[in-house]
């Protein structure tokens, strides 16, 4: 491999950034996750005291974590966490339709 080939296949690789780029992004996913987790669980806790059902946000929780298990699952061909995401996201659904039936 010449000077040019390392060049343009390094380029290639680090399209989206370096690796100190990416674990920025990583670092700033999972932050973001759990400052949906806290304050989604502040609401929940609010509702259950104003005498709400918190379906709308336990529909959330279960809707992230399920996503996030699916997606693991799916790119390291691991059943376990395939499996969990979608009993998640099923979840996430039931609560949903919960919430939605509150509704109306």
């Amino acid at each position: 491999m010449n000077k040019n080939e390392i060049l343009a296949k390094s380029r290639k690789e680090n399209l989206n950034g370096d690796e100190r780029e990416k674990n920025i992004r990583l670092c700033r996913d999972a932050f973001s996750v759990w400052g949906l987790l806290i304050l989604g669980f502040i609401i929940m806790v609010m509702k259950i005291w104003q005498g709400q059902s918190p379906a709308d946000i336990v529909s959330l929780f279960f809707c992230v974590s399920g996503i996030g298990f699916a997606y693991e699952g799916i790119k390291v061909k691991s059943k376990w966490h395939t499996a969990t995401g979608i009993v998640l996201i099923l979840s996430a659904g039931y609560f949903f339709y919960k919430f939605y039936m509150g509704l109306f």
